[in-house]
């Protein structure tokens, strides 16, 4: 007889039964509601306030709900559940509530301490799972290490950025570093992320499969560290971010792009990634402004949006509308109001380039509502295993 087929979901019950399920939510719930208010309700925030919370309510709260939960295929272990799941949930919200408090109504080290306490978190429960699993170093790989050590890097940078600009916000922007911080772990992460989707795609339909480039992302990555390092020079650090962008561009093409047309979800996350070389080569195009480069409306600010919604914000919502899709065979299907929500965030990516600034909130808000609408499906289903992909069908 043979071996008894593998369970489809993990035991138990509860928004604590994994990471996905609860932070997912808040960041959901935060976006929607924060654009609002900071734009009519309370617009005189700290310069270099909304750039933060873009970046780590919504790029450091998708680390916080997705790396406890997908470490499961780093240890074999079921998902980060039940107290620890609550306290990092406890820390997110602090970290929000303290981001919207006055400046100066804490010490320095008070802001600090709040805004990157959960993220550090991750690195403590996602590194204790991984030393529980048993498996040598050379099995867990250096994937999973490199991604906990971004998420404490991340948390280092949202205390040292939240902290400064919360207490001495005259004259403090930080957002340059915080796109090509976020753009390097975007190129990392989906990098690796949207060719494997597409691959298992592009299987399920019977083509051979597209082998992964081992080594493939370095060149951009390290480009882009470089851009990182040297943001004190603008213009060196823009040739580099430039040059980071056309690399992307050019290892995506070794792609099976042609599997998009058989998977919504692996679509997303493919229009969400292509934002990514191409926001990086005109962003960093418009922080040369070059004396030979033709009068444009076009500014870094207003292009910067590409990366910061379409690119991060795209790639936050395609992942965490995995976990609630419907189970096929052998593949996931898209809810269609996260599928409305993501076109209308990308939307208003295009909005706040062209600089209709106050429109895009409607569409903003209205993206997030409907994901979260589509979140909910799960906290109701039992959590599937694994969260965020199908189960693989046996090879005939």
């Amino acid at each position: 007889m043979g071996d008894p087929p593998a369970p489809t979901t993990w035991p138990g019950h509860g928004p604590w039964l994994a990471s996905s399920r609860v932070l997912f939510a808040l960041l959901a719930l935060y976006a929607a509601l924060v654009v609002p208010w900071w734009w009519w309700i309370a617009p005189a925030r700290p310069p270099g306030w909304h750039a933060h919370e873009m970046f780590f309510a919504i790029g450091g709260g998708a680390l916080a709900g997705y790396v406890p939960t997908a470490c499961t295929s780093w240890t074999g272990r079921a998902p980060v559940a039940g107290r620890p799941v609550m306290v990092l949930a406890a820390l997110y919200v602090l970290a929000r509530g303290v981001m919207l408090l006055p400046p100066n109504a804490l010490p320095r080290w008070a802001f600090a301490f709040a805004t990157g306490a959960f993220l550090w978190w991750v690195v403590v429960i996602v590194t204790r799972e991984l030393v529980r699993s048993g498996r040598p170093p050379a099995r867990i790989g250096l994937y999973p290490c490199a991604v906990v050590a971004f998420c404490g890097v991340a948390g280092t940078a949202s205390a040292w950025f939240g902290s400064a600009l919360m207490t001495r916000p005259v004259g403090f922007a930080p957002g340059e570093t915080l796109i090509l911080l976020f753009s390097l772990l975007l190129a990392g992460v989906g990098g690796r992320m949207v060719p494997a989707f597409l691959s298992t795609a592009d299987e399920r339909v019977g083509n051979p499969p597209t082998p992964p480039s081992r080594y493939g992302r370095l060149p951009f990555l390290l480009t882009l560290g470089a851009a990182i390092l040297a943001g004190g020079v603008r213009p060196v650090s823009a040739v580099l971010g430039l040059v980071a962008g056309l690399l992307i561009a050019w290892h995506m093409r070794t792609w099976p792009w042609r599997a998009a047309r058989h998977d919504g979800l692996a679509a997303m996350t493919l229009v969400a990634y292509t934002c990514l070389p191409v926001g990086l080569v005109l962003w960093n195009l418009t922080r040369l402004t070059l004396a030979w480069l033709p009068p444009t409306v076009l500014t870094s600010t207003s292009v910067s949006h590409v990366l910061t919604i379409g690119a991060l914000c795209g790639l936050v919502v395609a992942v965490m509308t995995r976990a609630p899709a419907r189970r096929g065979v052998g593949r996931l299907h898209v809810r269609i109001p996260a599928l409305v929500g993501f076109v209308l965030i990308l939307l208003t990516a295009l909005l706040r380039v062209a600089g209709l600034d106050e429109l895009s909130v409607i569409p903003w808000t209205a993206g997030w509502v409907l994901v979260l609408v589509a979140h909910t499906h799960h906290f109701r289903d039992p959590l599937p295993r694994p969260v965020f992909s199908a189960r693989r069908l046996p090879r005939g």
